[in-house]
């Protein structure tokens, strides 16, 4: 027996020699991922095999014979079969708190027409009663695509009005800037001494004037339904943040797990709230202090200003300069809170509505006129078909816009019937700055000289310009206080100031999902901005926005910085991280490109949902890229997308699932296939 017990001594000590086992419990991993194609996207874009992570942070990137020596006897493993590796992903665009679906009368972005509309609101008045007199708001309305009237609802109004006469209906739109109200929700609207004046022909000629381009009307100047932007304010309705939560500022916890919970499963792990009230970031904090916490919050705060076209409104700067930084205090000492930057809407959006009689112009800053193009909605076949444009330059347009005998509805009607379009389609703008310029200098200056990052929301090429020359105005003062300047969306943008971001150190968060060719949508954009032939022409590269639209790849060759944003719930819930992905690559649909010259590699486009992000975060020496040291914020995804684009299947990016995110080192979503 002694001889067999000494045997079986023997052959354990040579076992146990044959093992690379650590020197000592510091160098155990608490978790390797190995057998893997680790994308690092540190400077030289290394491809790895295995990491080992431990007390939250990457201790060892290398091969699996590297990595082996981490591995002890409490030591997660797991074997990845070949799956990708990636740094976690950074949302740099997102509204979180709309990403959970809650329980409330919701389009969800479903085009329906106007006769669909009708019973579909009349069956949420039964299943989500108000009372009387109390806004029913209903949010992700589908504002350009559906919506085609008939002769028993012409307007979206009309439409609303026949769901309700006893309660102001609102329908926020899902992009956050457009709206449609009931007559009952018109009547509403309060003027500045708060006087309920509401809203019409006349008082969008006198008391609500700088509103007017906001409203839209028909071609007596009557509203149609359509309020968009800060005109949806004058009714007092319900706040759109409040609307898509379902709820008002106290957020429960239980709420805040499932936006946690999503965004793991998205494989994100750093966020930029977009435009977060102070008041929100309490339900942050609290799913912080419960452990449930499974991404880093960085807050760009917003309030909307009051009388910001006017001097009234430069005397409360301060007072929102005061209100930021008292939340920045509040959440200093939080770990995964970062209370750092403000947002500010430069402008509105750039889509038109051309159902309407006649058509709404769109009202984002653009530098030269919007063109009035003309339409005709076949009801029947549910068709909409572009018949030209008004020649605003022309004799009768000049006559028009100096008289006023083609005023009121006698008027308009014997003006159409003779010339096929209605007088108001002689007017032309530029679209509106949502506050004036004085305002937004003054606001950018104040702001970076409290210490803030500025977040501005720049639609057309005019906002963006405007947008450049505050931020030119303030870059050294930014540069010494480490502060980053942002512009999100960029959808128009003039070659100049590409070179201008470039020259600034500009971050620009795009939406990755909305780049590509959408006849429907492009319908109610392009023909309001260049005079085509037809639908047929609207992709047409020559054409000044086809050049210029979303332009990421010249931005990136100038030596700017691309960063991603999923702006949802922006069109829908769902942040959709490999939709961007594979959209930022392709910009196809259908065949189609969409300014194909502005693809990025798909190493750019990885670039931009993780390190570029972490720059403009300020968290680039914590998370980022998977490099020693770092916090281990990681992804595994169950399709290699560098394979997938050098294997010309770059459109199969989207269907991507992810495997596992691992946030701050410890795994917070585990799919059943890993």
């Amino acid at each position: 027996m002694n001889r067999y017990r000494l045997l079986s001594l023997v052959l354990v000590i040579l076992a146990t020699g044959c093992q690379k086992a650590p020197q000592d419990s510091a160098h155990v991993a608490d978790l390797v991922l190995n057998n893997g194609y680790v994308y690092t996207v540190d400077g030289a874009r290394r491809v790895a095999a295995a990491v080992a992570v431990k007390d939250k942070r990457i201790i060892a990137v290398g091969s699996d014979e590297e990595i082996s020596q981490f591995i002890g006897d409490g030591t997660r493993v797991y074997d990845l079969q070949g799956r990708m590796v990636m740094p976690g992903l950074h949302d740099a665009h997102i509204h979180a708190l709309g990403i959970v679906q809650p329980d409330i009368c919701d389009i969800r972005s479903q085009p329906m027409s106007l006769d669909e509309l009708v019973p579909f609101l009349q069956d949420c008045v039964d299943r989500f009663p108000v009372p009387d007199g109390q806004w029913m708001a209903v949010p992700q309305w589908n504002f350009t695509s559906g919506n085609q009237p008939s002769e028993t609802y012409p307007t979206i109004r009309a439409a609303l009005d026949a769901v309700s006469s006893e309660q102001p209906i609102i329908l926020y739109g899902n992009d956050g800037h457009h709206g449609a109200v009931n007559s009952l929700g018109l009547s509403l609207a309060t003027d500045s001494s708060g006087e309920q004046a509401g809203l019409s022909a006349a008082t969008l000629e006198s008391v609500f004037a700088d509103y007017a381009q906001l409203v839209a009307v028909d071609a007596m100047g009557e509203p149609t339904g359509g309020v968009n932007e800060g005109a949806r304010e004058l009714m007092n309705p319900p706040s759109v943040f409040d609307v898509m939560l379902g709820a008002g500022d106290n957020v429960p916890r239980s709420f805040m797990v499932k936006v946690a919970e999503k965004l793991a499963a998205n494989g994100i792990t750093s966020v930029q709230d977009a435009a977060l009230k102070p008041d929100s970031l309490e339900a942050f904090a609290d799913l912080e202090r419960s452990g449930k916490m499974t991404f880093r919050l960085s807050a760009a705060l917003f309030e909307r200003p009051e009388n910001s076209q006017s001097e009234a409104g430069l005397a409360r700067i301060p007072g929102y300069v005061e209100k930021f930084s008292r939340a920045r205090e509040q959440y200093s000492g939080d770990e995964l809170i970062t209370v750092q930057s403000v947002k500010l809407f430069v402008d509105g959006v750039i889509e038109g509505d051309p159902l309407a009689t006649p058509p709404t112009l769109p009202n984002a800053a653009v530098l030269n006129d919007y063109k009035q193009p003309r339409f005709r909605v076949d009801m029947e076949n549910q068709r909409l078909d572009l018949l030209g444009y008004v020649d605003t330059n022309s004799e009768l347009c000049r006559t028009v816009r100096s008289s006023d005998q083609y005023r009121g509805h006698a008027a308009a009607v014997s003006f159409n019937l003779e010339h096929g379009y209605f007088p108001s389609q002689c007017e032309t703008n530029k679209g509106v700055l949502e506050h004036s310029e004085a305002f937004i200098h003054s606001f950018v200056r104040q702001m970076t000289e409290a210490g803030f990052s500025v977040h501005a929301h720049a639609i057309g090429d005019r906002a963006v310009r405007v947008t450049l020359d505050a931020f030119a105005e303030n870059k050294e003062a930014a540069d010494r206080a480490g502060l980053t300047q942002s512009i999100a969306h960029a959808q128009l943008v003039h070659p100049d100031d590409r070179k201008r971001m470039a020259e600034l150190g500009v971050y620009v968060a795009m939406t990755f999902a909305w780049v590509l060719p959408d006849p429907v949508y492009d319908m109610s954009v392009i023909p309001f901005l260049e005079q085509v032939g037809s639908i047929n022409d609207m992709y047409d590269p020559d054409l000044y926005y086809m050049q210029n639209v979303y332009p990421a790849e010249s931005v990136l060759a100038g030596g700017g910085m691309i960063v991603a944003g999923s702006d949802a719930p922006v069109d829908t819930r769902e942040p959709r991280p490999f939709v961007n992905l594979q959209q930022a690559v392709t910009r196809s649909a259908e065949g189609m490109a969409y300014n194909a010259s502005e693809q990025l590699s798909i190493e750019q486009a990885i670039d931009a949902f993780t390190i570029n992000a972490a720059r403009m975060l300020k968290q680039s020496d914590k998370v980022g890229s998977i490099e020693v040291g770092k916090l281990a914020d990681l992804v595994v995804l169950d399709q290699n997308l560098v394979e997938l684009v050098e294997q010309q299947q770059a459109d199969h990016i989207a269907a991507t699932q992810v495997l596992m995110t691992v946030f701050n080192g410890r795994v917070v979503y585990q799919s059943p296939d890993l």
